[in-house]
């Protein structure tokens, strides 16, 4: 859930592109309210299916550091909207004006309720980096992110999309944006592989069952999304349908998920 959140706000940063001609050198506040109708990680859920209600307060110096603070609602068909937790997060952008190469570096205190509901919620912090190699044809974008919780896991992704910008209104800050994506993401994971070891001999074998933790690099999961983004001035609307399909799902460690559609939609002001 926790890259979930952190797909709503990037996803709600496309819109930067659009307001530079306004905002491009001075500091910005922004505020984004916005929902998704499949709450998961990597095409991981819980067993109710929750939905994410996600508010987001941000605020961009024009050096190209960042904070934001967003919280998670989640609802089932066995609990109502409640609050669940929220996501604390220092950040720095660099090269913003750089028109081949940007990203951020980033860190993240993740202040869950006891006994969440969300996929990964004994997570506690992370670090990253983003990045994004941009060309006319398709945009690259590799990440990196170490996760901490009671271990530590390692999380890899990298996406392949290309922005579609259409203005408007000639001479008025309106515009509507298409930007197609692609993400892989791979990463750690830790369960337990359980053996028998003969401790006899290999005339007169005695078995001891023996359980050891393991750790591995896997492919999790590929996610095709569609964001649409329509700005107006200092406000923006936007709906993001796709279709995740998740990989090497670990059902005895109590792991769920199925290819899925769902959406996620919101609105936002930048002042």
């Amino acid at each position: 859930m926790n890259r979930q959140i952190k797909k709503l706000v990037v996803m709600v940063m496309l819109i930067l592109p659009l307001s530079l001609l306004a905002q491009q050198n001075k500091d910005e506040f922004s505020a984004t309210l916005a929902y998704q109708s499949l709450a998961h990680f990597m095409g991981r859920t819980d067993s109710l299916n929750s939905t994410a209600t996600v508010p987001i307060i941000a605020y961009r110096f024009k050096s190209g550091f960042y904070s934001q603070i967003a919280g998670v609602l989640v609802q089932n068909s066995a609990t109502p909207l409640q609050y669940t937790g929220t996501t604390f997060e220092l950040g720095f952008h660099f090269l913003q004006n750089d028109s081949t190469f940007s990203g951020n570096v980033f860190g993240t205190y993740f202040d869950y309720k006891d006994k969440s509901v969300l996929v990964r919620s004994a997570l506690k912090y992370q670090l990253g980096v983003n990045t994004s190699f941009k060309n006319n044809i398709v945009n690259i974008n590799p990440s990196i992110n170490l996760l901490f919780s009671d271990k530590t896991d390692l999380n890899l992704s990298v996406g392949f999309d290309h922005l579609f910008v259409q203005k408007l209104k000639e001479g008025l800050p309106r515009a509507l944006a298409f930007n197609p994506t692609i993400t892989l993401y791979a990463g750690t994971q830790n369960f337990t592989d359980t053996y028998k070891r003969n401790i006899g001999s290999p005339f007169v074998p005695i078995y001891q069952t023996e359980t050891k933790s393991v750790t591995t690099l896997s492919f999790l999961a590929m996610d095709f999304t569609l964001p649409i983004v329509y700005v107006a001035g200092k406000f923006n609307a936007f709906i993001t349908p796709s279709y995740v399909m998740p990989y090497n799902l670990i059902k005895d460690a109590g792991e769920r998920g199925e290819n899925r559609f769902y959406f996620t939609a919101g609105i936002g002001i930048r002042l």
